[in-house]
């Protein structure tokens, strides 16, 4: 994986330890931030639907009132 990762970067089929430091920065750094939009993706979903839960019981609330 790092030799992708710095075959990309153009340091050559042996890396330095710089070029090996900046492929992990990268590949974790990619990961965190595919991790953090999943997670603003889950928790804008739970909103809306709670939402719409919310506004589902108004409409039912106000249809079966007495």
């Amino acid at each position: 994986m790092l030799e992708i990762a710095s075959g990309i970067l153009s340091l050559g089929k042996s890396p330095s330890s710089f070029g090996q430091s900046l492929a992990l920065i990268i590949t974790f750094g990619g990961i965190g931030v595919i991790a953090n939009g999943l997670i603003v993706y889950i928790v804008a979903q739970v909103f809306l639907e709670r939402r719409q839960n919310q506004a589902r019981i108004a409409e039912y609330d106000a249809a079966h009132k007495k």
